[in-house]
Order: C-alpha cells, then sequence, then structure tokens
C-alpha cells in the first residue's frame, strides 16, 4: 500500500507528518511525498528523513506547482507508485499539515472491507485550536447543528447500508483511502487549485462506487490561517475570524433543497441497481440533479433554515407514539 502526500513550504509540519504516516504504515507500505513549488527546507528536509530512517517511499521534485495545482500533485503522486502496487493494495492520501492517527491505516483497510472509497475524519489540532479567537468555536457550533440535521434527514430520506451512522459530510484530501479500480474509473484526481478532493469522491459516487464517511480514520490537522490551497480549512478559519457573515461548509444547502438532493440520490441508487434496463430513468435522474444548482450559503443562511430543516426532520421522523401504562 502507499501514503501519498502533496508538500510546499512544509518544513516545519512535515517531519511530524512523515513519522505518523510511518508508525501508522508498521512496515506495511510506502510514502509518497510530492513536493512541489516549495522555497523552504522541505525537500531537504524530506529527503533527509527518508535517509535516516530507511523508510521506503519515493520523493518527487517539482520545483514549479502544476498549473493543476494541488489535484495534479495528488495525481502525480499517485501514478508514481501506482506500478509498484500489488493487485488490490490500498492507496491512501494525506496533507503534510497533518498527522494522522496511530490507527489510521488499519482503520482504513478496515472500512475498505465494505467501501471503495474512505473519506476520513479530519479534526482540527487541539493545542491551535485552543490559541484560536473564542468566535470559531462560536460560529462552528452553529454550523454543527445545521450539520447534525442535514446528516439526519439525509439518513431518513436516503439510508445508505455501507455508509451508516456515525459519518459525516467530508471529503478532505488530508484523509483518503481506495483502490486503483476506482480511481482509474473516475479519471483519478482532478486538476483543480482546490476542491479537488471533493469533485473526486463526488464522481465516485455518481458512478456507483460506495463512498464512506468514516468516523474511525482520523487525523489531526492544522489550524494556520493561511494555506497553501484556495478552500481549505485555513480560508475557512480565516473568513470566520474577519468576516461579518462567512461562508459555511459548501456541502450544507438550504431545507427545501437537501431534501430534493436526499431524495435524488436514492433515485439514483436504486435505478443503478437495476442495472442497464433503467438507463432511461438515470439519465432523467442525473439531469434533474445537474440543475440542482448549489448556492453557496452563509451564517446567516444558516440560522434561517436551521428552523425549516429541524420542521423537515420531524415531518420525516413522522408522530411519537405515547407510552400508555
Amino acid at each position: 500500500m502507499a501514503v501519498t502526500i502533496p508538500a510546499r513550504n512544509e518544513a516545519e509540519r512535515i517531519l511530524a507528518c512523515l513519522d505518523a504516516a510511518r508508525h501508522a504504515l508498521r512496515g506495511r507500505g510506502g510514502i509518497v511525498v510530492a513536493v512541489n513549488g516549495s522555497q523552504d527546507r522541505t525537500l531537504a528536509d524530506a529527503r533527509e528523513w527518508f535517509e535516516r530512517t530507511g523508510a521506503p517511499g519515493l520523493l518527487l521534485d517539482l520545483p514549479v506547482t502544476p498549473a493543476g495545482g494541488v489535484g495534479e500533485v495528488r495525481h502525480l503522486a499517485v501514478r508514481a507508485c501506482a506500478g509498484r502496487l500489488v493487485p488490490g493494495a490500498a492507496v491512501m492520501t494525506t496533507d503534510a499539515d497533518s498527522t494522522v492517527f496511530p490507527d489510521w491505516v488499519d482503520a482504513n483497510l478496515d472500512e475498505l472491507r465494505g467501501a471503495d472509497l474512505v473519506c476520513g475524519t479530519v479534526i482540527a489540532d487541539p493545542g491551535e485550536f485552543a490559541r484560536l479567537p473564542p468566535a470559531i468555536a462560536r460560529l462552528g457550533a452553529v454550523e454543527g447543528e445545521y450539520v447534525a440535521l442535514t446528516l439526519a434527514v439525509r439518513r431518513l430520506i436516503d439510508p445508505v447500508p455501507h455508509d451508516p451512522d456515525p459519518s459525516h459530510m467530508n471529503a478532505a484530501g488530508a484523509s483518503l483511502a481506495f483502490h486503483m479500480p476506482l480511481y482509474r474509473d473516475v479519471g483519478g484526481f482532478p486538476a483543480l487549485a482546490g476542491s479537488e478532493d471533493r469533485v473526486f469522491a463526488a464522481a465516485a459516487e455518481a458512478s456507483g462506487w460506495r463512498v464512506r464517511h468514516s468516523a474511525r480514520a482520523r487525523v489531526s490537522t492544522s489550524c494556520r490561517l493561511q494555506g497553501r490551497a484556495p478552500g481549505g480549512m485555513a480560508e475557512a478559519l480565516a473568513g470566520r475570524i474577519t468576516g461579518a457573515d462567512p461562508l459555511v461548509d459548501e456541502a450544507l444547502e438550504p431545507a427545501a433543497e437537501t431534501v430534493l438532493r436526499a431524495s435524488l440520490h436514492r433515485a439514483r441508487r436504486e435505478v443503478l441497481s437495476r442495472g442497464r434496463k433503467a438507463a432511461g430513468l438515470l439519465a432523467g435522474i442525473e439531469a434533474r440533479l445537474a440543475g440542482l444548482e448549489r448556492v453557496r450559503m452563509r451564517l446567516s443562511d444558516v440560522a434561517r433554515e436551521t428552523p425549516l430543516l429541524a420542521r423537515e426532520l420531524s415531518r420525516l421522523s413522522g408522530p411519537v407514539e405515547r407510552e400508555t401504562a
């Protein structure tokens, strides 16, 4: 198996990242580090680490970040190790500012027994998070309530056997795991400067692959306010500090759209299970999903939509029967 890591100007964090990945692998695979567009000691430190530890792996030196951004870098890292993998080997991704938990590899391998793509849980570094302004936690709690409602509504409308509770809504390059047939089928990571991980996961799900949002495969990531790629955690944290009405997670939608999208996903899943005979129905569902435009919500939108989504959850749950003596 292989763990792939893009890295750019990560001299302060790369060694901790590599140590954690090596510990989690426990000699069962190699590490691919794709250093790109760095002006600090990231490349030198990574090279010295490989020499000192004797850990198996590859070190890619990309003096300039490719035009396709982090998405292309991730793809190059996967492509570099693909020919060295034994059949059925897992490929995992993380980020250079993250440290995987000791059981991260084991959790991914276990989840892959019942899924094709594992999207792990990304946890903010506790020490760094504690030093952020209190507004971060306060605003995060408002968004967190809406996330919980969204997940509950989705479970009632579109229960997914291979993605049971506890799950989440994220697909972050800091923690992904898959096998190469899936990767090749969806065309790999897209050449995007940001959100390449979410696009990759969405493509896998749209193609009928089983996507698991695992609470067990965990990584801890930095809480810095200046990130290396647009649309990441750093940008989100900075927006909550400086913005009067910050944007929330792009996966969140208003109550009506949340219900409709979940209903269409269920319909698509049911049609896919019928095979080629339902090709016409599938085309219609895909057209409706494509026409369901995503509009990025702000925190004020979440505050407005929370009671509406709670009402939908109550409606879907049905009346609660009272116990009688």
